[in-house]
């Protein structure tokens, strides 16, 4: 039985007349009334009583038409959570940008495709964010990397079955507590390789990354842990940091930390996907955009 039909039957019974049916609906009356006929030719009976004031449902019409009203609406409710389901994205980020530089990357998406819906999977550690993309939990991640190849920062991963695309640069900036001799004079990657203690949350941080690729892997880091310790030993003076801007524009503004002036390399926010996925049409809606940006 036709849906549309039925439809047309729930807003009859709702409406009383063909005339005002046809006006809520965007039918021609005639239209209305066939449609009404084809129903009740299916079902083998009928469903209104007709009367020179309107059309109102048999007592059994009532009972149906109130069946078919639930239905179709329960259908109306398992269609919008497909298109949803169809529309969403989940992207795994490593949990130090998934609060800071990502919400601005997502605006854009959001703009440009204003009917995907993305949520977002923060994952503290790397390995477990690339475990879930290869196992299909996210359809795309995003983490700090740099160089040409995946992996190039310094962790170990395979790009075996996965693409990636470098969406922006992450500013990084070296920074030390306010009266170290290293600021206020241009400093070079030599002298703080050799004069500094450096300090960093964990091997496995992209910012102790970052350190060791820029200043080679004998330069001296203090591991301090989280990052709020990591800007309480520089403010004390204790070593000095390499550390996204964002990271430390609060520090910075407030003259807690100065930073050193040193050509400090950038990282890349850079996304991640399975090849196979890009056949989906929302992660490819979200590549593309991304692309674009």
């Amino acid at each position: 039985m036709n849906l549309e039909h039925l439809r047309t039957a729930v807003s009859l019974a709702r409406h009383g007349t063909v005339n005002r049916t046809a006006a809520a609906d965007g039918l021609a009356p005639s239209s209305v009334s066939d449609r009404i006929r084809r129903v009740e030719s299916e079902l083998g009976a009928p469903l209104f009583t007709r009367a020179v004031t309107g059309m109102r449902p048999t007592p059994a019409g009532t009972t149906y038409l109130a069946a078919v009203e639930n239905a179709l609406a329960e259908l109306d409710r398992a269609a919008g959570a497909l298109v949803t389901a169809a529309r969403t994205v989940t992207v795994g980020a490593q949990a130090s940008i998934a609060d800071t530089v990502l919400p601005g990357v997502l605006a854009d998406l959001s703009a440009r495709l204003p009917g995907l819906v993305v949520q977002v999977r923060p994952e503290g550690d790397r390995d477990l964010l690339l475990a879930a993309l290869r196992r299909e939990e996210v359809q795309a991640a995003v983490l700090l990397d740099a160089g040409p190849g995946l992996g190039d920062l310094g962790y170990r991963a395979s790009d075996q079955g996965l693409e990636f695309l470098d969406l922006r640069e992450v500013e990084m900036v070296t920074v030390a507590a306010p009266d170290s001799p290293l600021t206020g004079r241009p400093v070079s990657p030599s002298e703080i390789r050799q004069g500094a203690t450096l300090v960093g949350r964990e091997p496995r941080c992209s910012f102790w990354m970052a350190s060791r690729r820029w200043l080679g892997d004998t330069v001296r880091i203090a591991a301090a842990g989280g990052l709020a310790q990591v800007r309480e030993w520089v403010a004390t003076g204790r070593g000095v940091a390499v550390l996204p801007e964002f990271a430390v524009r609060s520090d910075l503004a407030s003259g807690r930390l100065r930073a050193v002036d040193a050509p400090t390399p950038p990282l890349q926010l850079r996304l991640l996907w399975r090849a196979s996925a890009a056949e989906s049409a929302p992660v490819r809606s979200v590549l593309y955009a991304l692309s674009q940006a």
